[in-house]
């Protein structure tokens, strides 16, 4: 079987398409960052997969040569004006009978980060991440809009099912957050959206949970949506 990994990243859907093909088969992971193809290499080489091969490539030029059986991505519709033609590409790179599925974020009102009761800091940071999104990526929505986008790319109307993670002040929800946060701080300061109130990003992750735990709040992550269809 093989299995394209579109916006391979890291390579950790990489590794566990590997697992799930086994030793016969083969998963091709692309990215457009060389940085990121290097650590899926890194990392798949590290944990004795040798039937993954990552490449730099655009996801304008996903190597067809040979129909795959599935492809797959995550986190990559928001970043394309066009997910129609995105998707539409990936359908191109399977065969009939074939798979194409995407995993996105939710990154839009009412989907958000939330704690239950309210927890300010926690708002405060979910706030400055969501405003980021907006502002910065160009198909925030797409994750609710899927049946649209599958279906004018010519593929079938799509399976969907859609899951969050949620927790207390202990699971890794906060942690998640906090993460995510620091990543987004260098772009979110270049758009005026780090909020001052959010104190020093050194402490968040402790600040934050002890805010959680002090009203036993339940947090929970912005929606995850997935879809997939079959290549007639």
């Amino acid at each position: 079987m093989r299995v394209l990994d579109i916006g391979c990243g890291a390579g950790d859907v990489s590794m566990l398409l590997a697992e799930a093909v086994g030793p016969s088969g083969h998963v091709v992971a692309i990215d457009r960052e060389a940085r990121a193809v290097e650590t899926a290499r890194s990392r798949a080489a590290a944990a004795g997969h040798r039937n993954i091969e990552a490449v730099v490539a655009t996801d304008d030029d996903i190597p067809v040569a040979r129909p795959f059986d599935a492809a797959l991505g995550r986190y990559v519709l928001p970043h394309h004006r066009d997910p129609v033609a995105m998707i539409r590409r990936a359908g191109s790179a399977v065969r009939p009978g074939g798979v194409v599925a995407f995993h996105e974020f939710a990154a839009y009102p009412p989907n958000r980060f939330q704690a239950i009761p309210r927890v300010a800091l926690y708002d405060q940071v979910a706030a400055a991440m969501n405003a980021a999104f907006e502002v910065g990526i160009p198909s925030p929505d797409v994750a609710g809009r899927l049946v649209t986008c599958f279906v004018e790319a010519g593929l079938p109307s799509p399976h969907l099912f859609s899951e969050c993670v949620i927790g207390d002040s202990a699971s890794p929800v906060a942690r998640w957050l906090v993460l995510t946060y620091r990543a987004m701080l260098p772009y979110m300061a270049r758009l005026g959206l780090e909020p001052a109130a959010v104190g020093d990003p050194e402490t968040l992750a402790e600040r934050l949970e002890a805010a959680l735990a002090a009203v036993r709040a339940q947090a929970v992550s912005n929606p995850q949506i997935c879809g997939w269809a079959v290549r007639p």
